[in-house]
């Protein structure tokens, strides 16, 4: 009888490409994204391949592959450019 439960995972995940979305199901080619205030007081990015512990790190980005995983570095970049142009500037 306990064979025919249905098995839930206990943690969904959605993947945070821009107008991405998609739910994680069993492939292995998705990513963990993270930023961080690095060693030399400058914005790192960081990317691992899934790994359930870095998942569920506070600020982790859950992403479903390469295309999306690109559309956020690209994002990044942009951020990190636009912050130090203000900062010469203002």
């Amino acid at each position: 009888m306990t064979e025919n439960l249905l098995q839930i995972p206990a943690q969904f995940y959605r993947c945070a490409g821009p107008n991405c979305g998609v739910l994680k199901g069993g492939s292995d080619r998705w990513w963990v994204l993270w930023s961080s205030f690095g060693d030399y007081e400058i914005p790192v990015m960081h990317l691992a391949p899934w790994d359930e512990k870095l998942a569920i790190e506070q600020g982790a980005m859950h992403v479903c592959g390469e295309g999306c995983a690109q559309k956020l570095q690209s994002q990044f970049m942009d951020n990190v450019l636009a912050n130090r142009s203000r900062k010469t500037s203002g």
